[in-house]
């Protein structure tokens, strides 16, 4: 068969059309899978990608421990330390230092490490404890304990020389608010700053009522705290104090009518002022305590306990306000500035259960439902701090592993005392009892007639033949 030219011409424009439309299938087919797998990877991504105040963070996941728990769900688990360059580096005009050991008295033990933020506040961690100690440098409350504590949902762990912090263990430490989309990989960091500053410009916006423009006071650390409780503690223009919420700034959660408002973070009520009385309200603005005490101090532990003040007299209340300890004493609670290198973070416990109470010069020991542990008030001294030994001694207080306190009388003897009311675990005539330390070890000694013994060693043949 011959072919002529235009049959050869239009052979070659087939070919060239089904090249073309092949190439066009083969294209689409490939472009089809490239969006596919972009899409695929948007939606499960593989690299935890982390923002702080909407600010992409380079190599977060450095300074992650990503376990998975039993029920397949990701755990994250942050380095405690190395958040604070994280953080700086996405912020650089906030700034946490940190130190391995603990705050005060400073050690290295590595067990422990603390965050400061100069002039505001510093926070401390312990291996193995879900209890974070927060002390606040903008206030001193001037009672026996200036240490906030606040308990996390899981312990602090060592991994590689690191400690690590649940994302709520940081963020209670760090006063920061974290999200993670798991789907997604995505980690959202918002900072107190940040958040305070956006809700104050969002405020300045409107009028609220008859109490005008609203603002927040921004240099009030604790107070800014509340906002992670979706609350703003606010002041209106005729510097009255209230609370409202922070998503919805018509809701008030209480009016702006009273003298002054402190947000107590450990036990997550509002301290409230009024005509020169205080009380504590919770958070959805229903009163607990009545505004009828001088002064309120939360005891912390998780404890759901207040101290308080009326006529410079002190008692115990609970959170519902009820009177556990009648306003009858001195006072409640003991100095822990004297008993530094006993790791005790709050003075009105001790033994983690026994309350120091106070009245005429005279210690007794209370439980935390108000029961008497002692026969009266009896004592002198709780604990020994007034060490005669030379350097590297201080004064003991208690040692928990034994479950003794030490006590001491008007004449300046001590012994030790359980914490179900026995005194009698070794003659009441120590001269002083004390912790010394020495290449980093730490002992125990009492002194009798001047001579010194070790505490344990005793302390442990009285408990055997118990």
């Amino acid at each position: 068969m011959n072919f002529n030219e235009d049959d050869e011409i239009n052979i070659k424009n087939n070919t060239l059309k089904k090249a073309i439309i092949i190439s066009i299938v083969i294209l689409t087919f490939l472009g089809i899978l490239i969006v596919g797998l972009i899409i695929y990877k948007i939606n499960n991504p593989t690299t935890i990608i982390a923002y702080i105040d909407n600010n992409r963070v380079k190599n977060f996941t450095d300074i992650l421990d990503i376990q998975e728990d039993e029920n397949g769900k990701t755990q994250i688990y942050i380095s405690i330390r190395d958040f604070a360059t994280c953080l700086k580096s996405a912020k650089p005009e906030i700034e946490y230092l940190t130190y391995k050991g603990d705050y005060n008295p400073k050690t290295e033990d590595e067990d422990k490490c603390y965050i400061i933020r100069d002039d505001y506040e510093v926070a401390m961690f312990t291996r193995k404890s879900k209890s974070i100690y927060k002390l606040n440098l903008q206030k001193s409350s001037g009672e026996s304990s200036d240490y906030e504590q606040v308990i996390i949902d899981k312990d602090v762990f060592l991994s590689n020389g690191k400690l690590y912090a649940s994302i709520d263990g940081i963020e209670e430490g760090y006063n920061v608010n974290i999200s993670f989309d798991e789907k997604k990989k995505i980690i959202r960091i918002y900072t107190l700053e940040y958040l305070t500053q956006y809700f104050q410009t969002q405020l300045e916006k409107i009028k609220i009522k008859d109490y005008g423009k609203l603002t927040i006071e921004q240099d009030n650390f604790q107070n800014c705290k509340s906002v992670f409780e979706n609350l703003l503690v606010v002041k209106s223009e005729n510097d009255k104090s209230g609370i409202i919420k922070a998503d919805n700034f018509s809701t008030l959660i209480l009016e702006p009518q009273y003298d002054d408002i402190e947000y107590l973070s450990d036990s997550k009520t509002f301290l409230v002022k009024s005509g020169g009385k205080k009380g504590i309200f919770s958070l959805d603005g229903k009163r607990k305590i009545d505004l009828v005490y001088d002064e309120i101090y939360s005891m912390g532990q998780d404890s759901k306990l207040y101290v308080v003040k009326t006529n410079n007299q002190f008692g115990m209340v609970d959170e519902s306000g009820n009177i556990i300890i009648h306003p009858e004493n001195d006072k409640i609670g003991i100095d822990i500035k004297d008993f530094l290198y006993n790791d005790i973070k709050n003075g009105y416990f001790i033994l983690n259960s026994l309350i120091p109470v106070k009245r005429n010069d005279k210690w007794a020991f209370y439980d935390k439902k108000g029961k008497m542990i002692t026969d009266g008030y009896i004592y002198s001294q709780i604990g020994c701090s007034k060490i005669k030994t030379g350097k590297n001694s201080y004064g003991l207080l208690q040692l928990i592993d034994y479950d003794v306190v030490v006590v001491g009388d008007e004449l300046g003897k001590y012994w030790f005392m359980e914490s179900n009311g026995n005194d009698n675990l070794l003659p009441h005539v120590l001269e002083q009892v004390y912790i010394k330390t020495t290449e980093g070890n730490v002992n125990y000694y009492m002194t009798v007639n001047e001579k010194d013994y070790e505490v344990l060693k005793y302390l442990k043949q009285v408990k055997q033949k118990k």
